[in-house]
């Protein structure tokens, strides 16, 4: 008998704890979503997006945002599931929507009250146009669901982190 175990596979985890405890934070930061507000909050000069002539319904490349607090969720469910007795599995954990890079761009300014500036850069090599997750095999064996998948609550969550002096 071996030891069980459970892999989960994030696609862009985002967003703050709704506690607003925990947050994101990189230095050098490299994630969209913390550039996206630190350059909101004046303290970048401007967001650089890499392509804007992708086969997508805007130009920008689309990918799934998943909520801090929905991949805690699944962590406490894939425990569950090992002490009960479950083998071995690997899940995608996604909100299994689709958010573009302007989409997001627009959703900030609007939070924020103020337009964010941006420049067009060439697209990096390799990335794809659109990468959305499948969850369903989360939902079907863990009972695990996304609860934060709106894009204004993940990234409302994110700017209430990075707006607090104390981060």
């Amino acid at each position: 008998m071996g030891l069980e175990y459970v892999i989960l596979r994030y696609f862009n985890a985002a967003g703050a704890s709704m506690l607003f405890n925990i947050g994101e934070s990189h230095s050098p930061e490299t994630h969209l979503i913390p550039l996206l507000l630190q350059t909101a909050l004046g303290q970048r000069e401007s967001l650089s997006i890499y392509g804007d002539d992708y086969p997508t319904k805007d130009g920008s490349c689309i990918r799934d945002y998943i909520h801090i607090d929905d991949l805690a969720n699944a962590h406490i469910l894939a425990l569950k599931y090992l002490l009960n007795g479950g083998k071995s599995e690997a899940f995608n954990l996604g909100n299994g929507l689709g958010f573009s890079i302007f989409e997001l761009l627009e959703c900030a300014s609007r939070l924020c009250g103020r337009q964010i500036p941006y420049i067009i850069e060439s697209r990096r090599e390799g990335d794809p146009a659109v990468l959305i997750g499948d969850s369903t095999k989360a939902q079907q064996i863990l009972g695990w669901k996304a609860h934060f998948a709106d894009i204004e609550t993940i990234l409302s969550s994110a700017l209430a982190w990075h707006s607090n002096p104390r981060y």
